[in-house]
């Protein structure tokens, strides 16, 4: 009887957990310049801006958001590219240690791709590997899972592209980080919540990517 309440009793607490409503948060509206898609995104996230520079390039700000040693609000793949949107995870009690260095979520347009089998095939790039594809909102999208590594910084995600309209749209995802040991004493490491936090607002804007024309 004993054996049998105790179960009851984990059972119960396993149950209510699991019907315990996540964070919400209020959710606010990306369009694109020329009206083609849209994103419905947490205000959490950092809207990223294209600033130019002097010398006819640009970056992206707010720097300590929106850039990190590897790319992540464009130039993800090898391929020439427009980018049209960076949504970015800001500093917050979830990533409040240097081995967080940026999480973003980006669209681009891939301007030297002109076929739905060149868009949705492997990028020339031996860091990325083929994944199940992905439907967003009735738009079939060719996912490919990416990792690249050096001077004790790494970044990785996923990528996932659809051809619409005579173009090539790439979506990514993109954690960067640093190897906690680098400093001293080690850096604090983030934990599976703290990354299912990051990765949860991420995806929310990713599956809420839809084109308006």
């Amino acid at each position: 009887m004993r054996t049998h309440l105790v179960l009851l009793l984990v059972a119960l607490a396993v149950g209510m957990q699991a019907q315990s409503p996540q964070p919400t948060y209020a959710l606010k509206t990306f369009t694109s310049a020329d009206g083609t898609f849209q994103i419905n995104y947490s205000d959490t996230l950092i809207v990223c801006q294209q600033q130019k520079q002097e010398w006819g390039g640009y970056i992206w700000v707010p720097a300590a958001n929106c850039v990190a040693y590897h790319a992540v609000c464009d130039g993800l793949t090898p391929e020439k590219y427009e980018a049209l949107a960076c949504l970015a995870y800001p500093r917050n009690q979830h990533t409040d240690t240097p081995v967080f260095e940026a999480a973003t979520f980006s669209v681009e347009i891939l301007d030297d791709v002109a076929t739905m089998k060149a868009c949705v095939a492997k990028p020339a790039n031996d860091a990325f590997t083929p994944q199940v594809p992905i439907n967003l909102n009735g738009v079939s999208f060719a996912v490919f899972r990416y990792e690249e590594a050096g001077m004790n910084k790494s970044v990785s995600g996923n990528v996932y592209r659809a051809f619409h309209n005579g173009r090539c749209y790439q979506l990514g995802i993109n954690v960067a980080t640093i190897n906690a040991q680098v400093y001293d004493p080690p850096a604090r490491e983030m934990s599976e919540r703290d990354w299912a936090v990051v990765n949860r607002i991420l995806q929310q804007a990713r599956d809420s990517f839809r084109f308006l024309k």
